[in-house]
């Protein structure tokens, strides 16, 4: 690995006189000091948050690529998250991308979304794909993806499989996105997303996303906001309804937090749903240079208490 991340670095030096080349590796996770039974333990966030990623496009940004591993430091190193291949197309007027896509060009999350919610977020466009984009038009943009199988098959059924997604965006008031993952097949059936993000009012974010699943009777919504109009305060409120097969789950979810100082924020959240319900409070340090210590404690129908060390790093 070490040699895989030399090589990286290398490349970018050279690359770097005629194109625009960047090495990111983030690694997070978090150490639990000591809990209420008097236990510790080290945890990697793992999948999706230790990655190393590699970027480069020509000095213009016409046309570039990039690709990510995730799982970092599971030893294997060998975890492609997602690998694109892109470039800007002057005859279509549009971004044409090619590869394992992660894209999120027509996705939409609730402003917080600290996993709360029974719904947080959208579906985004994966997978081996061919993608386009087109360039934005009076704030409208529509993308296309053609999914293809690593094994031959027919290209029309390709048609059977495909997201259209588009983006509409209103000046000063906010985004609209709305996204369909077709599949034509039984199972597991269309997939429609839809959310607006409300940002008309200063110091106010406001979400609302919405998916159907319209052959196997899924169907989420989801609710949220973020305020931060008082001077050290920031407030977020988050609700997200769920029916599947006719079986509903529903979650309400609220968080004050206040910089008591420039390092020290203090937190209290409650969360309330038909899984059950949480109440916490948390003093976080700022340590600064990626880490931050934490003392939490909370009730949810048992009580529960932990020190914590936090790092997050990405260069």
């Amino acid at each position: 690995m070490k040699k895989l991340i030399v090589l990286l670095l290398a490349l970018a030096m050279v690359g770097a006189v005629s194109a625009q080349v960047m090495t990111a590796v983030g690694l997070y996770g978090e150490v639990t000091l000591v809990d209420q039974a008097g236990n510790g333990q080290f945890i990697q966030w793992g999948n999706g948050y230790d990655t190393l990623t590699f970027k480069a496009q020509d000095k213009d940004g016409k046309y570039g690529f990039s690709f990510t591993d995730q799982n970092l430091l599971d030893g294997n190193f060998d975890t492609i998250r997602d690998w694109t291949v892109w470039g800007k197309i002057p005859v279509l007027k549009g971004k044409l991308s090619v590869g394992k896509l992660r894209n999120g060009t027509f996705r939409l999350t609730l402003p917080y979304w600290a996993g709360a919610t029974v719904f947080g977020g959208t579906d985004r466009i994966s997978g081996q794909s061919v993608l386009f984009e087109s360039d934005a038009k009076n704030g409208l943009v529509f993308g296309v993806a053609l999914p293809y199988s690593l094994t031959a098959g027919p290209a029309l059924d390709t048609l059977k499989n495909v997201d259209l997604g588009v983006k509409y965006d209103m000046k000063d008031v906010g985004t609209g996105f709305v996204m369909a993952n077709l599949d034509l097949d039984a199972a597991p059936g269309s997939v429609i997303n839809a959310g607006f993000k409300y940002v008309g009012m200063k110091a106010l974010t406001a979400t609302l996303i919405g998916q159907a699943g319209l052959n196997n009777s899924t169907y989420k919504v989801g609710f949220g906001a973020a305020y931060t109009g008082v001077e050290k305060l920031a407030a977020n409120l988050e609700a997200a309804l769920t029916s599947t097969a006719g079986v509903l789950a529903w979650s309400v979810w609220a968080r004050g937090a206040y910089d008591v100082s420039d390092p020290v924020t203090v937190a209290v959240a409650a969360n309330y749903g038909s899984a059950g319900y949480d109440v916490n409070a948390a003093v976080t340090y700022d340590l600064g240079a990626g880490f931050s210590a934490e003392v939490a404690a909370g009730f949810n129908s048992a009580f529960y208490a932990a020190a914590t060390l936090y790092y997050g790093v990405s260069l």
